[in-house]
């Protein structure tokens, strides 16, 4: 696995936190692992996806999903590749949700309820075909981003990102989804998923609702 060894390296600071708040019983804990497992690739290679809450479904941002687009084929991190639908595309929000045709055999993470508070600590794996070890990163404020109209409150961290990075998560101590990498310096900045595990809920008991509300911006 290309993040082997997590464990035994990356131990201090917020990693030992984070490792230690997940490690209440062995049928539920949730590690680094199981975020590298989690995060996709969109092909071909051009942004990062999450899969998430029931298994079925990914959330990827939404400026990575062209207005021609329906169909998505996604690479896991052992090389297994996996296709589904864009059932959801919600351009102000820079969130997008796709659905898979099987369960993807990973892990799903889930997504948290509410907004990170400022000084939080995050992770960030990123993309699962990018060798690197996860970076620790803070929420520095929650703020308006004019490239996200819908949101009031995006999240300006201090991840280290990478063009292409767009979609990857940012996870908090439990290894829920908080944010999805947007843009800005360094991809910096990160659209809040706050809400997201309703939109799942919903579409997994009503089938697809396609949303698109405006022209992607640019890449």
């Amino acid at each position: 696995m290309r993040h082997g060894g997590w464990r035994r390296t990356w131990v201090a600071g917020v990693g030992v936190a984070v490792l230690t708040a997940c490690q209440t019983s062995e049928e539920t804990r949730l590690d680094l692992d199981d975020v590298a497992a989690a995060t996709v690739t969109l092909e071909p290679g051009h942004c990062a996806g999450v899969v998430v809450e029931d298994g079925r479904h990914v959330l990827t941002a939404a400026h990575c999903v062209q207005p021609q687009d329906r169909r998505v084929t996604l690479s896991l991190l052992d090389g297994k590749q996996l296709e589904g639908d864009y059932v959801h595309v919600d351009r102000g929000r820079d969130m997008a949700l796709i659905r898979l045709d099987t369960l993807a055999p990973v892990r799903p993470l889930e997504v948290a309820a509410a907004v990170p508070t400022p000084g939080a600590p995050l992770v960030f794996v990123g993309r699962n075909d990018r060798p690197g070890a996860p970076q620790e990163a803070l929420l520095e404020r929650l703020a308006p981003c004019p490239s996200l109209p819908d949101v009031p409150a995006a999240l300006f961290t201090t991840v280290r990102g990478r063009p292409g990075d767009s979609g990857a998560p940012l996870v908090d101590a439990q290894m829920q989804v908080v944010g999805l990498v947007h843009g800005g310096a360094a991809c910096r900045i990160a659209a809040p998923t706050a809400g997201l595990a309703d939109v799942v809920a919903r579409l997994s008991r009503g089938g697809p609702a396609l949303a698109r509300k405006a022209p992607p911006p640019p890449r």
